[in-house]
């Protein structure tokens, strides 16, 4: 006996419309959670942008995604111009890892 797999059958099931709704709600979980998270200022230090950060959080779902370019993905992605600050640090700043955090406890 042998097994032959379907591999354009399998290559459509990865990029449909349901798989794309199952990655988007996941996003949407790590979005979610990443909003819950994220700081929007000290009230001791005055920030005109303060929730600029908070407020900037996106989802994007699209086919064929994955590193073999054959499925469907999702982006959680954060536009605000201190994002990468926020997320990594910077001199005299403490990293809030607010994606990476999100994205872990959204695995649970």
């Amino acid at each position: 006996m042998s097994y032959t797999p379907d591999e354009e059958g399998m290559r459509r099931f990865l990029n449909s419309e349901g798989m794309k709704l199952v990655v988007r709600q996941h996003a949407d979980k790590i979005k979610e959670r990443a909003e819950a998270i994220a700081p929007v200022g000290a009230p001791w230090e005055p920030d005109e942008h303060a929730g600029r950060y908070k407020a900037s959080f996106s989802v994007e779902v699209y086919t064929h995604g994955g590193i073999h370019r054959d499925r469907a993905e999702a982006t959680v992605r954060n536009d605000a111009p201190e994002a990468v600050y926020v997320e990594y640090g910077h001199r005299g700043r403490e990293p809030y890892h607010t994606l990476l955090r999100a994205t872990m406890e959204a695995r649970r």
